[in-house]
């Protein structure tokens, strides 16, 4: 069994038990012994076999159609966030890990660092920051020797405790963003790189490993940085975060966190064609 199987038997699971027959419209019954969903009722909702659900659940490599993921995620009463992990788990199956590149274009690089009214950051799907501004640097303590997993923004955001000082909620952001990191996980989880941010976090911060463990999931196009306190004033502003995938570097994209009411530089719209 792959670990995508896997992966996909364990999220299955975890949402088939978080549903009851009242929840989905089924009678209880005389003779069900457990008060959850089981395999065969999830079969007949999604009208497929209950030996290949079964099979599915038990991390087995099987096929399924697009029609067939439809109707599973529709059994299960998967959200939008979860049905598109869920999709990209299954996509994922049997393809070779996707690369990306790490070199940024003195273009983007120059536009970054041109960003001043709030932050600006390159990163790649792993969540490693490529380039940032000056701001991004002071707030995140960054500098010019930051590398391999002290500039991961998961590892940034888990152990370095200065971090938890600039969120008002810093446990919430926190699970949001590992939901999040989930949905690329699924994605792009077959480099060696997601395994092992995910491997050394979990053996470092057992609050990592406590919000892995929940499989919850969360769309990365619905993210938000939210208030960020700034560390000399403990002012909180409230920030809206654009991303920007860079058409001519598959696999990196570029953040801005704009206070409110500001508008970003005026080159950003020289990307905006190519997207």
């Amino acid at each position: 069994m792959s670990d995508r199987n896997l992966e996909i038997a364990a999220f299955l699971k975890s949402r088939r038990r978080r549903l009851t027959p009242a929840s989905v419209g089924l009678p209880l019954g005389l003779r069900r012994r457990i008060d959850t969903l089981r395999r065969e009722d999830v079969a007949w909702l999604a009208d497929v076999g209950i030996t290949w659900y079964t099979w599915l659940e038990q991390g087995r490599p099987i096929k399924m159609a697009a029609g067939t993921l439809a109707r599973v995620s529709s059994a299960l009463r998967l959200d939008p966030a979860e049905s598109e992990y869920l999709g990209k788990l299954v996509q994922s199956l049997g393809k070779a890990p996707r690369t990306w590149e790490r070199v940024v274009s003195d273009r983007v690089r120059a536009l970054v660092n041109s960003y001043s009214e709030g932050y600006a950051f390159v990163m790649d799907p792993c969540w490693d920051v490529l380039v940032w501004n000056d701001r991004f640097a002071s707030l995140f303590g960054l500098n010019g020797e930051t590398g391999g997993l002290e500039q991961n923004g998961l590892w940034i955001m888990f152990m370095n405790a200065g971090v938890r000082t600039l969120f008002p909620d810093w446990e919430a952001v926190a699970r949001r963003m590992v939901a999040i990191f989930r949905v690329e996980h699924a994605e792009f989880g077959a480099h060696p790189r997601f395994g092992a941010v995910v491997e050394k976090l979990s053996a470092r911060s057992s609050e990592f490993a406590t919000m892995w463990s929940h499989v919850e999931v969360f769309s990365p196009m619905a993210w938000s940085v939210g208030a960020l306190r700034d560390p000399g004033s403990g002012t909180l502003t409230m920030f809206q975060t654009i991303r920007l995938p860079i058409p001519d570097s598959p696999g990196q994209t570029l953040v801005f966190y704009v206070p409110e009411g500001a508008e970003v530089a005026a080159p950003l719209p020289e990307l905006a064609p190519a997207l």
